[in-house]
């Protein structure tokens, strides 16, 4: 009987040890998930007071250099490669013959017909001589006349067909490709190589709508890359985009004829628009999520302040302020990333 009851109490007070455990741990955890207020902790920023700073008329942009144009060389007839003077990397002219369909049947059906033609030339003659005899018929006159020039026809396009067997290239540049080789069969419209123009490079740059306006085709710009750090290339407004896109920018497109940078390139294009002046400016830095959703953060009495802005041209590292900002006004360039709406802060420095 006593050991039955020492076994209850042990298992009871065991049951009461991993009670109290659980309880314990159970208060830990539920401590661990409350949510802590952190808009009262002091976020350490870096800020800087929005100014009317000068504008000089220049107005530089990044963008990017493509090819001015790429063309196929394709045939337009069937037949098979003859010839094909063309490697990936060979350098061809407009309008150059790269290479040939064999033509071999086409010559001598061209001959035949050649041949067709004299005869008929001779027989034209014969009947009308006769029919000015009264020894032949005029039927014999016209059909002769007829069958001349039906034949001339076919010899045309013969001709024409011989020609359409020429492989040529459609613009000058350089082949990056090649699909076929001679000895291959081919149908029309098949795609033989691509060539690429290389020598005219155009750069693409996006234009805010203040300044598009003051753009005009063929006017100049200056255009620099880090490839080339010492060199200044100039380019010629070719294309403007007649709309713009949901940021209010327009595509602007400038010539190059430089056969020193390759497309793909990044480099940076220089706008003088003229018209000094003193515009208000802000760092770009201070954009939290760049230009394509301008808001920043505003300094009040050391708390965080969203601001939704509006933004113009931009102005080596600063961005010109339309709206939403009034000079004197303070904005975070340093630190936003551990800020919310509200946030209370403290400055570390003031540029």
């Amino acid at each position: 009987m006593k050991k039955s009851i020492i076994i209850i109490i042990s298992v009871v007070a065991v049951l009461g040890a991993i009670g109290f455990t659980l309880a314990r741990n159970k208060k830990k955890i539920d401590a661990n998930k409350v949510v802590v207020d952190r808009t009262k902790i002091p976020v350490s920023v870096a800020t800087t007071p929005v100014a009317y700073q000068d504008f000089d008329g220049k107005v530089v942009l990044p963008a990017n250099l493509e090819l001015n144009s790429e063309a196929t060389i394709a045939v337009g007839i069937q037949g098979k490669i003859e010839k094909l003077a063309i490697e990936v990397g060979s350098r061809v002219a407009k309008g150059q013959v790269i290479g040939t369909l064999d033509s071999r049947l086409k010559q001598l059906n061209l001959k035949a017909n050649e041949l067709t033609l004299a005869k008929l030339e001779r027989d034209l003659q014969r009947n009308e001589d006769l029919f000015k005899g009264n020894a032949g018929t005029e039927l014999s006159v016209v059909n002769g006349k007829y069958d001349i020039e039906n034949t001339r026809i076919q010899i045309e396009q013969v001709k024409q067909q011989i020609t359409d067997g020429n492989i040529i290239s459609p613009i000058s540049g350089i082949v990056t490709s090649r699909k076929l080789m001679a000895g291959e069969f081919v149908s029309p419209g098949t795609v033989i190589a691509t060539v690429v123009d290389d020598a005219h490079l155009k750069a693409v740059v996006f234009v805010n709508e203040k300044d598009v306006y003051q753009l005009r085709l063929g006017q100049k710009a200056s255009i620099t890359t880090d490839v080339f750090p010492t060199k200044n290339f100039t380019g010629n407004v070719k294309f403007i985009s007649p709309k713009g896109d949901e940021n209010h920018n327009y595509r602007v497109e400038l010539q190059l004829n430089t056969n020193e940078l390759k497309a793909g390139t990044y480099v940076m294009v220089a706008f003088d628009l003229g018209g000094k002046a003193r515009v208000l400016q802000i760092p770009k830095l201070a954009l939290v999520e760049g230009i394509k959703n301008p808001y920043v953060y505003v300094a009040e009495n050391n708390v965080a302040k969203i601001r939704k802005i509006t933004v113009g041209r931009e102005i080596g590292e600063n961005i010109e302020v339309v709206g939403g900002l009034v000079a004197g006004e303070e904005v975070v360039i340093s630190g936003q990333i551990n800020l919310t709406d509200g946030s209370s802060i403290v400055k570390t420095s003031n540029k």
